[in-house]
């Protein structure tokens, strides 16, 4: 597949940015539930979509004003692109490539992809841990210097690894932030975790205490969209079980 399969179309020309924050659903909708916050929280506009004919034809409903399901959003050179469909294996590599060049074409210093990572005894922690991976030893030391902790073992599959291997190539630099989460139900604290380190790591000044105050309401609205990713990860993981060991991400 061709990253031409994939197009970003501005309807609010962003003319650079410094950092790329990408939060798709999956593992606890950590990614997803993180930037839908930080784009409230720092009123960012939303600056255009993604489109392509691999993915689903979905269109939400906002107050009334219909949507493309993957957008982009940006304000003070800071981009957010999301979605809220899950992301299939289709478009998954295409889909990668665009956001690598699209990050790269605009100026971006540092992408970063947010995820997380399941764990059995979550209903026993009451403050996500959140793990980093690193493009280069430059990313790494700025994790580390931010206090995320460098995840030294494991295995990545999805849209997040598939980003990292495209910024890789393209010498784009970027990082995967994750933290402990529930692995199939929407997890506000653990996306909490995640905005407090990169309030950390980019300087930002997100408040999260309106967002652990919402969480059973945030788990009730996205109960459907989990029961989905959760659906669209299984299916990813069973394509990968030949190629991965037991233990992986």
């Amino acid at each position: 597949m061709e990253a031409e399969e994939v197009r970003v179309i501005e309807t609010s020309p962003i003319e650079k940015i410094d950092h790329c924050l990408v939060g798709f659903p999956d593992v606890g909708l950590v990614g997803l539930i993180a930037v839908n916050h930080i784009i409230n929280a720092l009123e960012l506009k939303e600056s255009g979509y993604i489109e392509s004919d691999l993915l689903p034809p979905v269109i939400v409903v906002h107050q009334g004003d219909p949507k493309a399901a993957v957008r982009v959003y940006g304000k003070d050179r800071l981009a957010i692109i999301t979605s809220e469909v899950p992301i299939q294996p289709l478009i998954i590599p295409s889909l990668s490539r665009k956001i690598v060049d699209w990050t790269k074409t605009k100026g971006g210093q540092l992408l970063i992809t947010l995820s997380g990572i399941a764990v059995q005894n979550r209903l026993e922690i009451e403050t996500p841990v959140v793990y980093g991976v690193g493009a280069s030893q430059t990313t790494r030391d700025l994790l580390t210097k931010s206090g995320v902790k460098l995840l030294e073992e494991g295995f990545m599959v999805g849209a997040h690894a598939a980003i990292m291997g495209e910024s890789l190539k393209a010498k784009v630099p970027s990082v995967i932030l994750m933290a402990q989460s529930h692995a199939e139900y929407p997890d506000p604290g653990a996306a909490a975790s995640i905005i407090s380190s990169l309030n950390k790591l980019l300087g930002l000044n997100v408040d999260v205490k309106g967002l652990l105050e919402q969480a059973e309401e945030i788990r009730l609205k996205m109960r459907e969209l989990m029961q989905r990713t959760s659906k669209s990860m299984r299916g990813m993981e069973k394509g990968q079980e030949q190629e991965l060991p037991a233990m992986y991400v």
